[in-house]
């Protein structure tokens, strides 16, 4: 098997044992309540303090992977982030809980940040929306079988033995990471013209990349259109669907009366299957479409994301069984349609010295804006309005504002000279 295929296997696998991990606790809020005595708000925090730690480290795993064998960088991060689920399932308290989620948060920012850039390293341009589609369709796979584990094992052996089981697979495949054939930097970039993407430097055609100072690659993001506005589209977009996955169900349990079992299989299906064609479908009109121009991978999630916002709050607001799950799935498709487009603008708005990096301080921004405080937020509003639903309307306004950025994005790339 090529080495640029078998990169595509094992990081699609664990981005799906990321999700997994990530998503567990979200399909048993009722039984960690019940546990430990805490409210909405502390559920909250389970999934923020995960994300606060992830954003902290992202960033200096993306400076680490500037020098240092990335492929190791990944094993050592899915290593952690297993052994951590593994321990969160023997917490004595929700102190050492939330601690364990901490620690998941910075094994898993060591994955998400070079991730992507490896991937970045084994294919053209042209070819990145459509490879990163694969490797982003694991997202919604993995948040389903996170929400299954959490709701289901939950419900029947205990939310110890859900912990367990989502943690053990990631520790074989971690260590099998070691042994991926790292990628030459910048191998398959051609040389990219200064008007096409604004204030980034052009990716290096010679074999050994040139590594700037961290200033100067900080400065360097900060004045690069096309990451700007990916970036702060993506940060709303990310507190929409972040508040969605934790919240979404145990809005159908608490404000719908559906069982924890039902809640737990239905919504995993609508996240598995609209999650996975929504993501493979981004990938492959924005390969047909952009091709690499930023602009038109704005136009498409700008659009997605302006037709999810009314679906879900229809989802929300309706009594209707059947017409809250077909607006769920149709939102939920619509929601992932901009995945692999707006990741493939991250990763071809730099060279490719400066792309595990750009990955590292968009997690940071996109998640320090976006899905720490949202899931918090939300159980706020539910505990002040004693209303679930109240605080999930939080969701359709974080994807309208997606839109609006991107769709102002796209008119501002095509404007410049």
């Amino acid at each position: 098997m090529k080495p640029a295929t078998s990169a595509v296997i094992a990081l699609t696998a664990l981005n799906l044992l990321n999700y997994l991990d990530r998503f567990v606790v979200a399909g048993m809020v009722g039984p960690l309540k019940n546990e430990f005595g805490v409210d909405d708000a502390d559920i909250g925090l389970l999934t923020s303090v995960f994300l606060v730690s992830y954003m902290i480290a992202s960033p200096l795993f993306g400076a680490m992977a500037r020098a240092m064998r990335r492929t190791a960088i990944l094993g050592a991060g899915v290593v952690v982030w297993s052994a951590a689920t593994i321990a969160a399932g023997f917490a004595g308290g929700f102190a050492p809980l939330l601690t364990s989620r901490a620690v998941i948060g910075v094994g898993e920012a060591a994955y998400a940040t070079v991730g992507p850039s490896i991937l970045g390293d084994w294919f053209p341009a042209e070819r990145r929306s459509t490879v990163l589609a694969i490797f982003y369709a694991a997202i919604p796979v993995g948040s389903a079988l996170g929400f299954l584990v959490g709701g289901l094992v939950s419900e029947w052996i205990g939310w110890r033995a859900a912990f367990w089981i989502a943690g053990g697979p990631g520790m074989v495949l971690g260590f099998l990471c070691f042994k991926l054939t790292e990628p030459a930097r910048g191998a398959m970039d051609a040389p990219v013209v200064e008007s096409q993407y604004p204030s980034t430097r052009p990716a290096e055609s010679a074999p050994a990349a040139r590594h700037t100072g961290r200033r100067e690659a900080l400065w360097s993001l900060a004045t690069n259109a096309q990451w700007n506005w990916s970036v702060a589209g993506y940060a709303a977009y990310t507190f929409a669907l972040g508040a969605l996955a934790v919240w979404m169900p145990a809005f159908m349990q608490r404000e719908r009366g559906w069982s924890a079992e039902s809640a737990a299989i239905i919504f995993s299906g609508i996240v598995v299957v609209t999650g996975f064609l929504g993501t493979i479908v981004g990938g492959a009109v924005d390969a047909r479409l952009a091709r690499g121009r930023a602009a038109t991978s704005f136009g498409l999630c700008a659009v997605t994301a302006l037709v999810a916002a009314p679906m879900l709050m229809l989802a929300i607001g309706t009594q209707d069984r059947t017409v809250c799950i077909a607006a769920t799935g149709l939102g939920c498709f619509l929601a992932f349609v901009p995945q692999a487009p707006i990741n493939a603008a991250i990763l071809n708005s730099v060279g490719s010295d400066a792309r595990a990096f750009a990955v590292g301080m968009s997690t940071l921004v996109i998640h320090v804006l976006g899905d720490v405080p949202s899931p918090w937020l939300v159980g706020k509003v539910s505990d002040a309005t004693g209303s679930l639903a109240q605080g999930l309307n939080l969701v359709p306004m974080g994807f309208a504002v997606a839109a609006l950025i991107w769709g102002v994005g796209a008119i501002a790339l095509r404007r410049r000279p």
